[in-house]
C-alpha cells in the first residue's frame, strides 16, 4: 500500500486540519481552554486531580513521593500505575488546574491528529481521514472519557499505536522505535483494558496479513517481538515497582471480583437512541439503566449509518476484521446480559480483574471511524452511486428503527424514563443524521469545488454538534475556584498534621450516594468534608483515602470500618489512628475536634500475639486500649523478646514523605509502635542498625528497642524502581540505536 494519500479535499491539509480541531475543542470547551472552568465529575476532580496537586507539592520541594503519608495511613505512591506517563508528571509544573484540563484537551487533538495521520496513510483521502478524526473524538465514549484522564490519554495514542505498529511489521526500519515508544506510552497511562483490547485487535490484523500472505510470517513476527521487547523494557520504572504493589495489595488477582456494570440486554438501542431508558440524575446528567460506569456511548447515528454502509459496500479483509472485533466488543460489553461474557471469562478469568464489562465497548469509538472511512470515496473518480444507494437505504432503516425506540420510550416509558424529553432528543438525531446523509451526498454528487468544500465543512461541524447534544451535560464543568487548595486552613480549623482527619463510615456512606441538584454545592460541601483523594488539595492527612492498590491488611480493616454492615469502631482504634478531627455522622460538612488522640509514634505496650480475625475483633472493641496492648501475628511470636508494659519516652519525632525518625528512652526493651500502614518495602533501623519491622494491630508497625536511649529510624526504599529505571533507560538507548541504524544510508551501488 502506497503511503502517499489521496487528495480529495486538496484545502484539506495538515495544517488546516490540526487548526479545524483545535478550533473546535475550543469552542466544545471556552472555559476549560481559558481557565475559568475545570472538569470536576468522578475520578477527575475527586481522585486524579488532588493526586497531581500531590506530586505538583512534593516535586516543586524536591521531594520524590515513593509514599504517601496522607492517605490510608500511608500507601505506596509513584509504584501506582499511571504515575510515571510523562504528560501528567509535566503537566504539574503548568498552573493548575488549567495544565490538568488542558492536557485533556490537548490529548483529544493529539488523538484526533493520529487518526488523520494513519488514515492518510491508508489512503482514506484527506476529508474521509478528517472526518473520521473528528468523529474519533466527538462521540459519547470518548467525551464520556473526560471523567477519567488516564482513558482521554489512552484513547489519544490508540491510532498512533495502531498504525506504527502494523508499520513496523510491515516495513521495519525506523518504526521500530517509533512504535516501540508510542505502545509504551500508552501502557504507562495505565489502562490495561484498553492495551490489551487494542493488541488484541492488532493481533487479528497481524494475523490476517500473514494468511494473505501481504507479510511474510517469521519476519514481521521477529519485529513485533522486538516492538513488544523495547516497549515492555521502558515502562519497567512503572511495572516492577506496580507488579511489587499489585503482589502485596488488596487486590487478588486469582479471585477477581463478579462483573458490575455491563451493558443491559436492551442496551445496543442506545448506539443509535441514546437516552433510550436512561434516566436524568439529579446533577443532570443521563445515565443507562444498570450501568452508571458511562453516561453514553452512542457513537454518532452518522457514523454508525456510514459504518453499516461499508460492510455493505466494502470487501477488504481490514474492514471484516475490524467489524469482526467491533462486534466482539459489543459482545463482551453485555457481561453476564450476553453469552459470550460467560464462557471467555471460564477461560482467561483475569477478565473479570477489569470489573465492568462495559469497558469493552470504548474501543468502538477507534473502531467505528475505521469503519465507517471505508463508506466513503477515497478519491475523485470513485464511483459515487453505489456510496450513495447503500448510504441512502442504511440511513432509512437506522432512522426507522430511531424513532420506532423513540415511540416505544414515548408510549411505555419505565419508572425513571422522561418519555417526552427522549422522544425529542431523538428526533433531534434523526434530523442530524439526515442532514448528514444530504452533506455525504452533496459532497459526494458536487462537481462544483466551493460546493464541496462548504458541504465538507457542514459535515465536519455535525459531529461535534451531534456529540455535544446527544447527552446534555456529559462533561459537566464547574468554575476552576472550586479545586483551589487550602479550603481547610481557610475555614479556620488548625491543621491537624502530624495528626489526622477521619470520615466517620455513615458520613462516608452519605457522600458516597449524595444526591445533592446543585452540583456546585454539591462538590464544595465533599470538598468541606475531604472525601476521597479531596483532602490531598488541602495538604491534610486522613485515615482513608481512594488510592487504587492499598496494602492487603490495611485494606481488611478499612472494608471493615467502611463496607460491612454493623461494623463497630471503638474509640480507643480512633485514638490509635492519631484522629485529631472526626466528621460528624449527620452531617459529613461538620468536623468534631478531638483532644485525647495518639502521636504517630508510641511505645511500651505489652504484646499480645493473635490471629488476624482476632486481631480485628480487638482492636475495634470498645475496649482495646492502645495504650497499654498491641496485637502482634502469631508468628511474629519467637522474633520479639519484650513480655510485658514498659515505661518509656519518645521524642523528637519526625515524618517526612518516606523517613520516620524518633527517640527512645526506655528502662527495659520495648515494642514501639508506628500508626501508619505496614508495607514490606519499609525498612527500620535502631541506631543505624537494621531490626525487624513487624506488622502490629493488623495493618500497622512495630519494632523492638532494647533497654536505655535510642535513635529508631524508617526509610522506605524501593530497589524494583531502581531496575526498572535501568531497563527502561537501557531500553530507550536501544530504540536510539535502531533508529540511528535505520536512518544510516545505505551502500552505494
Amino acid at each position: 500500500m502506497s503511503d502517499s494519500p489521496t487528495n480529495d479535499a486538496p484545502w484539506l491539509t495538515y495544517r488546516v486540519f490540526l487548526l479545524l480541531l483545535a478550533a473546535a475543542l475550543v469552542a466544545a470547551f471556552p472555559g476549560i481552554t481559558i481557565g475559568a472552568d475545570t472538569f470536576f465529575a468522578r475520578d477527575f476532580g475527586a481522585l486524579g486531580y488532588p493526586g497531581a496537586v500531590f506530586l505538583h507539592d512534593c516535586l516543586r520541594h524536591g521531594q520524590w513521593p515513593l509514599w504517601n503519608p496522607d492517605s490510608h495511613c500511608g500507601v505506596p505512591y509513584l509504584a501506582q500505575m499511571g504515575q510515571w506517563y510523562p504528560p501528567s508528571m509535566l503537566s504539574v509544573f503548568l498552573p493548575l488546574p488549567w495544565g490538568q484540563n488542558v492536557l485533556m484537551l490537548a490529548h483529544l487533538w493529539f488523538g484526533g491528529c493520529g487518526m488523520f495521520w494513519w488514515l492518510r496513510r491508508q489512503q482514506a483521502g484527506n476529508f474521509a481521514a478528517a472526518f473520521a478524526a473528528f468523529a474519533f473524538v466527538f462521540n459519547g465514549i470518548t467525551l464520556s472519557c473526560l471523567q477519567w484522564e488516564n482513558y482521554i490519554a489512552s484513547l489519544a495514542w490508540l491510532p498512533w499505536v495502531a498504525g506504527s505498529v502494523i508499520a513496523a511489521w510491515r516495513h521495519g526500519g525506523k518504526w521500530l522505535p517509533f512504535a516501540a515508544i508510542a505502545a509504551a506510552l500508552q501502557v504507562l497511562t495505565a489502562t490495561p483494558e484498553i492495551t490489551l483490547l487494542a493488541w488484541l485487535f492488532l493481533a487479528v490484523v497481524w494475523l490476517g496479513d500473514v494468511v494473505s500472505r501481504d507479510t511474510h510470517f517469521l519476519s514481521s513476527a521477529r519485529r513485533a517481538a522486538l516492538v513488544i521487547v523495547l516497549a515492555a523494557g521502558i515502562t519497567m520504572i512503572q511495572m516492577l515497582p506496580f507488579f511489587d504493589l499489585l503482589a502485596h495489595s488488596q487486590r487478588d488477582m486469582a479471585n477477581p471480583e463478579a462483573a458490575a456494570w455491563s451493558m443491559p440486554g436492551w442496551g445496543w438501542i442506545n448506539l443509535f437512541a441514546p437516552l433510550f431508558h436512561c434516566y436524568l440524575s439529579p446533577q443532570g446528567q443521563w445515565f443507562q439503566n444498570g450501568q452508571d460506569f458511562l453516561p453514553s456511548y452512542y457513537p454518532g447515528a452518522g457514523i454508525l449509518a456510514l459504518a453499516l454502509a461499508a460492510i455493505v459496500i466494502a470487501r477488504s479483509r481490514f474492514m471484516w476484521l475490524t467489524a469482526g472485533m467491533l462486534l466482539f466488543c459489543w459482545l463482551m460489553a453485555l457481561g453476564p446480559n450476553g453469552f459470550l461474557y460467560g464462557p471467555v471469562k471460564s477461560i482467561f478469568p483475569l477478565i473479570g480483574v477489569a470489573r465492568f464489562p462495559i469497558k469493552f465497548v470504548i474501543l468502538t469509538a477507534f473502531l467505528l471511524p475505521l469503519l465507517a472511512v471505508r463508506s466513503m470515496p477515497r478519491n475523485a473518480t470513485t464511483p459515487a452511486k453505489p456510496v450513495a444507494r447503500a448510504l441512502t437505504v442504511v440511513t432509512i432503516v437506522l432512522a426507522g428503527l430511531m424513532l420506532g425506540a423513540a415511540w416505544f420510550e414515548w408510549r411505555f416509558p419505565g419508572p425513571s424514563d422522561d418519555g417526552k424529553a427522549i422522544l425529542t432528543n431523538t428526533f433531534a438525531r434523526v434530523v442530524i443524521l439526515l442532514v448528514l446523509l444530504a452533506g455525504i451526498l452533496g459532497n459526494l454528487m458536487s462537481q462544483n469545488r466551493s460546493v464541496r468544500v462548504a458541504w465538507q465543512c457542514l459535515l465536519l461541524a455535525l459531529l461535534p454538534l451531534d456529540a455535544l447534544t446527544h447527552s446534555p451535560e456529559i462533561a459537566p464543568t464547574l468554575p476552576a475556584s472550586v479545586l483551589a487548595p487550602g479550603l481547610w486552613q481557610t475555614s479556620g480549623k488548625p491543621s491537624p498534621a502530624p495528626a489526622r482527619i477521619m470520615v466517620s463510615p455513615d458520613a462516608e456512606q452519605r457522600l458516597l450516594y449524595s444526591r445533592i441538584a446543585d452540583r456546585q454545592a454539591d462538590f464544595v460541601g465533599k470538598r468541606i468534608a475531604e472525601w476521597y483523594n479531596l483532602n490531598l488539595l488541602d495538604g491534610v492527612p486522613k485515615v482513608t483515602g481512594a488510592i487504587t492498590l492499598r496494602p492487603a491488611s490495611f485494606d481488611v480493616l478499612e472494608r471493615y470500618l467502611y463496607y460491612t454492615p454493623d461494623a463497630h469502631c471503638g474509640r480507643g482504634l480512633v485514638d490509635f489512628l492519631s484522629v485529631a478531627w472526626l466528621s460528624s455522622s449527620d452531617n459529613p460538612t461538620v468536623w468534631l475536634a478531638r483532644t485525647n488522640y495518639l502521636p504517630l509514634i508510641t511505645a511500651g505496650q505489652q504484646p499480645v500475639f493473635a490471629d488476624d480475625g482476632q486481631t480485628l475483633h480487638a482492636i475495634t472493641a470498645e475496649n482495646f486500649d492502645p495504650r497499654e496492648t498491641v496485637y502482634l501475628p502469631d508468628s511474629e511470636r519467637p522474633a520479639i523478646a519484650v513480655s510485658r508494659r514498659t515505661d518509656c519516652l519518645v521524642t523528637n519525632i519526625h515524618q517526612g514523605l518516606n523517613r520516620i525518625e524518633a527517640d527512645v528512652t526506655s528502662t527495659g526493651p520495648v515494642c514501639v509502635v508506628i500508626s501508619q500502614s505496614y508495607y514490606h518495602l519499609w525498612q527500620a533501623s535502631v541506631d543505624d542498625r537494621s531490626t525487624r519491622l513487624s506488622r502490629a494491630n493488623l495493618a500497622f508497625q512495630a519494632i523492638t528497642v532494647p533497654a536505655g536511649t535510642h535513635h529508631i529510624k524508617l526509610v522506605y526504599r524501593d530497589p524494583y524502581l531502581k531496575i526498572g529505571a535501568i531497563i527502561s533507560l537501557l531500553s530507550l538507548v536501544a530504540c536510539g540505536f535502531v533508529w540511528r541504524r535505520a536512518c544510516r544510508p545505505g551502500p552505494v551501488a
